[in-house]
Parts: structure tokens; C-alpha cells; sequence
């Protein structure tokens, strides 16, 4: 039994031990007239790793709270549900608020002191005349511009959501330069 230490048969008996024995006393053994090639620490810190690895993954994948249950909209996508609160209309070509419309910005935030766990969603629209890209530019500069108007107010910026310009197909001017603003449910997180 040459490479075995002075305690062979208990090294014998258990793989694991003899790994164990080998790192700690120094040793050199053979396991069936093979070479041990991979030192026993090495094996022992690769497995640990593995399987810390493999837990972090786990508890990661079983998190309840890592991933939501139902699918997310994002704030572009969330759909309006009624009828506006408000409308504000706009001169052409331009994204300034006029001085009518403190009225609108007043009844909303006082909706939303009534509603507290609702939201503001903002959609501004645009005509199909003209370069398309600056319409929808300009229809997201006016509702900025309510936006900053409901912030001045006081509406905080996480209830304050806004919607992607839309093209009003059709329809006359004025009630394609508008924004319509409703305080309703929020649909997603």
C-alpha cells in the first residue's frame, strides 16, 4: 500500500475523507493506481462555489418579489379611461399654456387631493399636416408644459403620467393642438 498514510484503512472507507486527510497531512495518494490530479482544495472551493452559485440562483428565480406577476405597461401605454377631467388648447405652433387654462390645472390637482392613490395621464395630440416627426415633438412639448403646470401646483411627479402623442385624423385644428388630462386608476406599478 505504498502512498498511504499510517491510517489506510480509515482513508479507505470514504472518498470524501481521504480528500480531506490528503490536504491536511500533505499526502500524495493514489485511488486505484491513478494519480489524483486536481489538488483536494481546489476541488473543495470549486464545489463550494458551484453551489453557492447555484442557490443564489435559485432563491433568485424563486423570489416572488424579483419579477412582477402580471405584465407591466409602460406609462406610453397606459390606456385613458373615461372622459378628460380637463382639456387645454393651444395656439398653433406652440407649447406654451395660456392664462385660461389655470382653471384646468386647479380642478385637476384638487381631483387628485380627493383621489390620492390615482394618477394623472396626459395625452397630447397633434393634426396629420406637416412633418409628422415635429407634430408629435410639439404635441410632447404641450404636455410637458401641463406637466411643469400640475408640478407648480403641486402634484407630485410619480402621479403624473404621460402618454404618447397621438394624430388627430380629420378633425379641425383646434382640437388637434390639445391636451386632455384625467385623473384615474393606476394600471400598472
Amino acid at each position: 500500500m505504498a502512498g498511504w498514510c499510517a491510517c489506510a484503512r480509515t482513508c479507505a472507507y470514504t472518498p470524501a475523507f481521504r480528500m480531506i486527510h490528503r490536504q491536511t497531512q500533505g499526502f500524495r495518494m493514489q485511488d486505484n493506481d491513478e494519480r489524483i490530479g486536481t489538488p483536494p482544495l481546489r476541488l473543495l472551493v470549486g464545489a463550494l462555489l458551484a453551489l453557492s452559485i447555484a442557490a443564489v440562483t435559485t432563491i433568485t428565480l424563486l423570489d416572488p418579489f424579483s419579477a412582477p406577476s402580471v405584465p407591466t405597461l409602460t406609462p406610453e401605454e397606459t390606456p385613458p379611461l373615461g372622459e378628460p377631467l380637463a382639456t387645454i388648447y393651444f395656439n398653433p405652433g406652440a407649447s406654451e399654456l395660456a392664462n385660461d387654462s389655470r382653471g384646468a390645472i386647479q380642478k385637476i390637482w384638487e381631483a387628485t387631493q380627493l383621489e390620492p392613490d390615482s394618477i394623472v395621464l396626459i395625452s397630447g395630440f397633434h393634426d396629420p399636416s406637416g412633418d409628422p416627426a415635429r407634430n408629435a415633438e410639439l404635441a410632447r412639448e404641450r404636455a410637458l408644459s401641463a406637466k411643469a403646470a400640475l408640478l407648480m401646483a403641486g402634484v407630485p411627479e410619480h402621479r403624473i403620467v404621460l402618454r404618447r402623442p397621438e394624430e388627430v385624423p380629420g378633425a379641425d385644428m383646434q382640437e388637434a393642438r390639445r391636451v386632455d388630462l384625467r385623473v384615474q386608476p393606476r394600471l400598472h406599478p
